[in-house]
């Protein structure tokens, strides 16, 4: 591919991050999904010690530098089923069907060791009810839109044939929305509010053992500016920022073309005011807890075109059972995934990539002050990318 097409992809790839700045995502694990990257969602979301595509700076930044130049354009479809019962009475929180989240990423090595690159991705959480719960006048039903997107331009050095460190600047953009439910002063009907941050993301991948490989990360806490016009709602002011996480990873290359993938990660919900403040504190919030994801995958090169996977997740529940009112508007209570996903690579250059995940539903039954506040959710994740490698 010639750099007169690399210039004409500029435009497309400026319409893919307006794209994700509109579009609502819809997450299982608190407000991120179960894994970024296409390929790595068929195993689970499991990426830290194994970079697959051109988003791979979204899991690990050391792995854009074993990676060659590549574009990748990946769309999942996310097929939510959230509900909620007040009392006794259940209310279908299934007023979108279906929600788009788009995702991008391009590396290109500058020499035999430094690449540079970029991925974006997308965090989020989306629900509409068909009928009003809260008793707002605003809108005929409740429901919150949360879209993050963040760009991830990365800069990775290898130290050896398989050692690499990396380091991404993630800066971030945040839509939120809140319907039918009335803040502090009774005021409602806020629409739509956005903000900006910057956060930093650190990785390290090392070969340890031949055909073994370590991986580790660290993304710090992306301080977002504030919501202004939810300033009563959200606890500090409308501070709602990206959580800081991290994670080790396991990568094992065996025979018969298998690879094996295995993650545990941190995420530090309970560190923000707004997810983290309990129902009852002078400041509201949702209740989350700190929740640790362990995830693996397996890769099967069946033949060189074709490639097979699968993988599983689970994440301790970061719901608590006292603070289950307000999560009437996220409820992110599935914690397993199940995958599967495959990759064709359908001439030298081109690829397709697809996956499908399954997040199984879980109830939490509210108690104490959520006590007669239950909520649910399950998904469905219908995923494809398509990668061009030099």
């Amino acid at each position: 591919m010639t750099s007169l097409f690399r210039f004409r992809l500029l435009p497309l790839c400026g319409l893919i991050l307006a794209g994700l700045a509109t579009l609502p995502a819809r997450a299982t694990n608190g407000t991120m999904p179960h894994g970024y990257g296409i390929a790595s969602q068929g195993m689970g979301g499991a990426s830290i010690a194994l970079p697959q595509d051109a988003v791979a700076a979204a899991n690990n930044p050391s792995g854009m530098a074993l990676l060659g130049e590549q574009l990748e354009l990946g769309l999942a479809v996310v097929l939510p089923k959230p509900s909620a019962t007040f009392g006794g009475t259940t209310f279908d929180g299934g007023g979108l069907k279906a929600i788009p989240v788009p995702e991008f990423g391009y590396v290109r090595p500058l020499d035999t060791q430094q690449t540079v690159g970029v991925s974006v991705y997308g965090n989020g959480v989306a629900t509409k009810y068909r009928q009003s719960i809260s008793g707002g006048t605003d809108s005929a039903s409740d429901g919150a839109n949360l879209t993050q997107v963040i760009v991830s331009p990365t800069y990775a050095l290898k130290l050896s044939a398989g050692q690499a460190v990396g380091v991404s600047l993630d800066l971030a953009y945040q839509r939120f929305r809140v319907n039918g439910v009335p803040d502090a002063n009774g005021v409602e009907g806020q629409g739509y509010e956005s903000s900006t941050g910057v956060g930093l993301k650190l990785g390290w991948t090392g070969e340890v053992l031949p055909g073994v490989s370590l991986g580790a990360m660290y993304a710090s806490r992306i301080h977002m500016g504030k919501l202004k016009a939810y300033s009563a709602l959200l606890a500090d002011g409308g501070q709602f920022d990206v959580p800081e996480r991290y994670g080790l990873g396991l990568a094992v290359q065996a025979p018969a073309g298998l690879t094996f993938a295995a993650d545990v990660m941190r995420v530090n919900w309970g560190d923000l005011a707004s997810l983290g403040n309990a129902l009852t504190d002078p400041q509201p919030g949702f209740g989350w807890r700190n929740q640790t994801v362990v995830r693996a995958g397996v890769a099967w090169e069946v033949r060189p075109q074709w490639t097979l996977r699968a993988g599983y997740s689970h994440g301790t529940q970061i719901v608590s059972s006292d603070n289950t009112t307000l999560n009437y508007l996220a409820p992110v209570t599935p914690q397993q995934h199940l995958t599967l996903g495959a990759t064709w690579k359908f001439d030298p250059h081109q690829s397709l990539s697809l996956a499908y995940a399954r997040a199984i539903g879980t109830t939490v039954h509210g108690t104490g002050a959520s006590t007669g506040v239950d909520v649910r959710m399950s998904q469905n994740w219908l995923a494809a990318a398509w990668s061009y490698a030099w």
